[in-house]
């Protein structure tokens, strides 16, 4: 069981940052300029990494499938990979892409990419998770379609060839999903599973509850669609997240770290500054003479918390005291005749 998964400099993972995808996906349209600024604002919303799609269209739809065409010009060109991934790392994003088929692996292993996502469309597509897992880079599995058999039959693949760097996402594969649907408990169900790290690749036009409910329930990583303007022409850009959004979105996700913490109880050091006036400590209800046995009403509970706590009033009740005291007067071992 792995607990984090290293991606390019930073690592995904259990007690590791929240890593945080930007799916630009096709939203470049097949421009390089539109790509080339999606990175741009991408990472000034904040984002880790930036993805996109590789694929050939006659490697992934028959001639006769109704949009091929359309989906043919939403190709990258092969030759748009160097210079992209140079924009995004001056911006100080991870360049990452799904691959759809062995060539476009092969060119995104040659660009040197810190791993490969696979998507859901794809889980059980196993001479292509074999072939990626062959590279001994990570991999991220979206679930879509899948109940988990279908995820137990593609971690084994990629096992299968030694390959145990993999972090799976859940996800819902509409576009976009419906709140009801997302069954965000799964997040945990896949990580107890399988041992691998667990993230969510989010449909849902929701930019809080959705994302942040997965960041609490333990998500490493949250993927969301992104684009610089809803109104574009093309398959994703009505349901991603504008930049406006994913600001919002990538500070939602660093408050919520921040508010989880580390989930050891203990005081915080705003609370200890406090603490003396908060409590309470133990002191003499009236004024009472030497040799006096101490009984339960002869002794309050008052802030602040200067002397002996509230715990030892039932251990020095019965025994007598040493001296006269008076009232409002702290209590102390040293005026009774105790057992200590």
């Amino acid at each position: 069981m792995k607990d984090a998964i290293k991606i390019g400099e930073k690592e995904a993972g259990k007690g590791k940052p929240v890593y945080i995808i930007a799916e630009i996906g096709m939203n470049h349209n097949g421009q390089f300029d539109l790509a080339e600024r999606h990175i741009q604002v991408a990472a000034e919303c904040g984002v880790d990494a930036v993805k996109f799609q590789n694929f050939k269209t006659e490697l992934l739809y028959c001639r006769s499938f109704p949009s091929f065409k359309e989906r043919k010009s939403m190709e990258m060109p092969s030759n748009w990979l160097v210079p992209l991934k140079q924009i995004a790392d001056e911006a100080g994003v991870e360049f990452l892409s799904t691959p759809f088929d062995e060539e476009s692996a092969d060119l995104l292993d040659d660009l040197g990419i810190p791993c490969y996502k696979v998507a859901s469309c794809d889980i059980n597509n196993y001479p292509l998770l074999k072939y990626l897992a062959k590279k001994s880079k990570p991999i991220i599995v979206s679930t879509g379609f899948s109940d988990l058999n279908d995820v137990e039959k593609a971690v084994i693949a990629i096992r299968s060839c030694g390959n145990e760097q993999i972090i799976l996402l859940h996800c819902v594969a509409t576009y976009p999903s419906d709140i009801g649907d997302m069954n965000l408990k799964a997040i945990d169900i896949l990580h107890v599973t399988f041992g691998c790290p667990v993230g969510l690749s989010d449909h849902t036009l929701d930019n809080k509850v959705v994302p942040i409910t997965a960041v609490a329930l333990g998500a490493c990583i949250i993927e969301k669609h992104f684009t610089l303007d809803k109104h574009l022409t093309g398959y994703d850009h009505e349901m991603s997240m504008s930049p406006d959004e994913m600001k919002e979105l990538v500070y939602n996700i660093r408050l919520t770290e921040k508010a989880m913490g580390t989930g050891i109880k203990q005081p915080v050091e705003a609370e200890i500054k406090r603490l003396k006036n908060a409590q309470r400590s133990l002191y003499w209800n009236g004024t009472y003479k030497e040799g006096t046995i101490v009984r339960s009403d002869m002794i309050l509970c008052l802030r602040p918390a200067d002397g002996l706590k509230p715990e030892m009033k039932d251990e020095i009740c019965g025994f007598p005291l040493k001296r006269a005291v008076k009232a409002n007067g702290l209590v102390r071992l040293n005026e009774i005749d105790h057992k200590y």
